[in-house]
């Protein structure tokens, strides 16, 4: 063999990698379908999908095994495991003496240090572009998931760790459409705040999601392993009583439930006397008053009943009904209504500070 056949190789491999800094490009096909992400990894958005079989060319690749390609839809990053490298056709022969060998190309390679780029002459092995550190080991994905409100992992995007979201905001509540797992965590995805209501456990990446949970998500939590007891019950809330007592209280007179006094400023209730039978309970500067079923509901019972500002015939409340009210300074009340003393309307009440 002459010392040009020899030669012709070594100048081909050292034109190649004279340009391998800005024109290094390899066709490769993708084995079936996958996305097209912004940057090279999982938590990077999708931007588009690759069809099986399709050809892109391979600009660079990334030690977190994905690769830069362009193809005829938005460019961007592919998971180096599902593309293969795409077969070339056969070179024709070398004039002797020329500076440079068809049979040498770019390569594309998955190998156990990830994906590579090379130039292959002839039958020779895949020679790498130039020396440099050996790759630093993949590190592994920390558990998270990404929630979109697409249907295909797209649209406005919440990524998050391992950890719960008692309460979603307005961007995100009730639009969850898709999600996206990594590092081995699940999310669990829930109609009621605090992890309430119905329950939805995502195990693998899923889009859209079915229609149960789909745009219905108000909290949720990341996980690995089992998922999580929900939080116990906020416990009862213990009524803390501000003030109580007995109050005689006399035709046209008004009540003060706040402290038990008789007539002056922040009054509640007015026992009004249109006539001598025509007799009411009426609420005073804001207080608000509740009937309901005139038993003794205390508190928690009081607490959500339906106040109004309405007026009550005294005929509706005989001695020993008891009447919630919500005084002019915010407070839950109850009084009792006693009996009467002449034209008296004996009371009994309790306000609570709560």
């Amino acid at each position: 063999m002459s010392i040009k056949r020899i030669l012709a190789p070594a100048a081909a491999i050292a034109a190649l990698l004279a340009c391998t800094g800005a024109a290094l490009a390899v066709e490769a096909a993708a084995k079936s379908a996958v996305n097209v992400r912004t940057g090279p990894g999982k938590s990077f958005s999708v931007v588009d999908q690759l069809t099986a079989g399709e050809v892109v060319t391979i600009k660079e690749c990334a030690p977190s095994n994905f690769c830069f390609v362009e193809h005829s839809g938005p460019d961007g990053w592919v998971s180096a495991n599902y593309l293969v490298p795409v077969a070339e056709e056969p070179a024709g022969d070398v004039e002797e003496g020329s500076g440079s060998n068809p049979d040498c190309s770019f390569g594309f390679n998955i190998g156990p240090d990830g994906p590579s780029l090379g130039i292959n002459c002839g039958d020779g092995p895949v020679v790498p572009p130039g020396p440099g550190p050996a790759p630093e080991p993949e590190p592994a994905d920390e558990p998270g998931a990404c929630f979109y409100t697409g249907s295909n992992f797209d649209g406005q995007k919440l990524c998050v760790g391992v950890g719960i979201r008692n309460a979603l905001n307005a961007t995100f509540n009730d639009k969850i459409s898709s999600v996206e797992l990594f590092g081995g965590a699940r999310a669990r995805l829930c109609d009621g705040a605090n992890l309430t209501g119905y329950c939805r456990n995502v195990n693998s990446d899923t889009a859209p999601l079915v229609p149960q949970i789909n745009n219905k998500t108000s909290s949720l939590t990341v996980y690995v392993g089992v998922p999580p007891l929900p939080p116990p019950p906020a416990p009862p809330e213990v009524p803390v009583t501000f003030s109580t007592g007995p109050i005689d209280l006399m035709q046209t007179y008004t009540a003060n439930l706040d402290n038990g006094a008789i007539g002056g400023a922040g009054t509640d209730i007015w026992y009004e006397a249109e006539t001598d039978v025509e007799k009411y309970i009426t609420p005073q500067n804001g207080a608000r008053i509740a009937v309901g079923d005139g038993t003794n509901r205390g508190y928690a019972g009081c607490v959500d009943e339906d106040f109004s500002t309405d007026r009550v015939p005294l005929e509706d409340i005989p001695p020993g009904t008891y009447v919630c009210a919500k005084t002019d300074q915010g407070r839950i009340s109850q009084f009792r209504v006693n009996g009467f003393a002449g034209t008296t309307l004996k009371l009994g009440y309790t306000t609570w500070a709560n």
